[in-house]
């Protein structure tokens, strides 16, 4: 049983039970926003969090985050007293309703927060993703810049007011407001891969590959983010995309530990013997990694905890099979001495774990019989 092998534009999973296959997904409040561009308000509500005079606002909230609307909406019943406790006891409610998909309710006590606290940021970014749900981007374009009259230091006003401008086809001013998001992103990878989300979205090519590459610049997990995320599917056919995809560029910083090492095994775009035999290696070692593995044609990168393992296709002009596995890490997760241990037991392993294929391999050969023989 293998962890989740993430191939190219398209992926399939293969159970692993003593690994979860998380998938990496934006968690809108608002289920109808699925698949439209990012409105990053929408994913953390931080203005009812805002010290509630009845602690039980802080209990709900935090059944929200861990998506049980229905434990939530018993807590706060009743509402507590006071307007401004009131509106947020209703925010919530609205946010819990929103997620069961009651619609009508939810959006009633969005309306009446709203009403008993105009200064309720996070419902006025619930009300523009409502009104983007239903078309009316004119109102959720109100909706944001009354957000960002609220609190105009918010890092995310430029973005969300750029993703509804792009619904718009206003191309210039949605730009314009992104560009400005990334100057002042205290998280220049997260934003440039937000960015990247919402002209993908649009089926922006040119301008949402431009913007995942900076992203993968800073951070190289967000291609393989990228390639699991349905953002990116209305620029699925991009070939600049395909070739983002397909590219490797990391090298390990000067300072940290790395080795190399090449061996006999077939990679075959990751269907070959080798990348079985490192996930082999690294379970049985209990080195932790991310279970969802990267592969491309000619490589597959695996995201462990403390180190990256990249292992390269190296078949020979005249077509005899080979790999290269380069280990590197960061010089703080392992001393020298643990460093050159653990690199040679995950290579021994490796090692062993290919011997182990061919024999297996030999012998079926041996067993089959010959063909033409009945």
């Amino acid at each position: 049983m293998e962890p989740a092998i993430v191939a190219g534009r398209r992926f399939r999973y293969i159970q692993n039970p003593p690994m979860r296959i998380r998938i990496l997904r934006s968690v809108p409040l608002v289920p109808l926003l699925l698949g439209l561009l990012v409105l990053t308000g929408l994913a953390a509500p931080t203005a009812a969090r805002a010290r509630p005079a009845d602690d039980r606002l802080d209990r709900a909230q935090a059944l929200i985050d861990a998506e049980r609307p229905i434990e939530a909406l018993d807590l706060l019943q009743p509402l507590p007293e006071g307007r401004g406790p009131r509106a947020r006891a209703l925010l919530l409610t609205s946010t819990a309703k929103l997620m069961l998909g009651q619609m009508e309710e939810g959006k009633t006590d969005l309306d009446r927060a709203i009403e008993l606290d105009p200064k309720l940021r996070q419902a006025w970014l619930n009300r523009a993703g409502l009104d983007i749900a239903d078309g009316h981007y004119d109102a959720a374009l109100e909706a944001l810049e009354t957000a960002s009259r609220l609190d105009p230091e918010a890092e995310d006003n430029h973005l969300n007011l750029g993703a509804v401008l792009l619904l718009q086809g206003r191309i210039g001013e949605a730009t314009q407001h992104f560009e400005r998001y990334l100057a002042v992103a205290r998280n220049p990878a997260e934003a440039a891969y937000l960015v990247a989300k919402n002209y993908a979205g649009g089926g922006y090519a040119r301008l949402g590959v431009e913007n995942l590459r900076r992203a993968v610049a800073l951070d190289e997990r967000y291609r393989l983010n990228a390639r699991i995320d349905p953002a990116f599917r209305p620029i699925s056919e991009s070939p600049e995309l395909e070739q983002l995809l397909e590219t490797d560029t990391y090298q390990p910083p000067s300072d940290y530990r790395r080795v190399v090492r090449a061996f006999d095994g077939r990679f075959d775009g990751g269907n070959g013997p080798i990348l079985s035999a490192t996930l082999e290696a690294l379970r049985t070692l209990g080195e932790p990694f991310d279970p969802r593995v990267e592969v491309a044609p000619e490589w597959a990168v695996i995201h462990g905890e403390r180190l990256r393992v990249k292992i390269s296709d190296e078949t020979s002009a005249g077509g005899d099979g080979g790999a290269e596995i380069l280990l590197s890490a960061p010089p703080e997760a392992f001393t020298s001495e643990a460093w050159t241990e653990r690199a040679g037991q995950i290579l021994r392993q490796v090692q062993i774990g290919l011997i182990r294929r061919q024999r297996a391999q030999e012998d079926q050969n041996t067993e089959a019989p010959p063909q033409g023989d009945v």
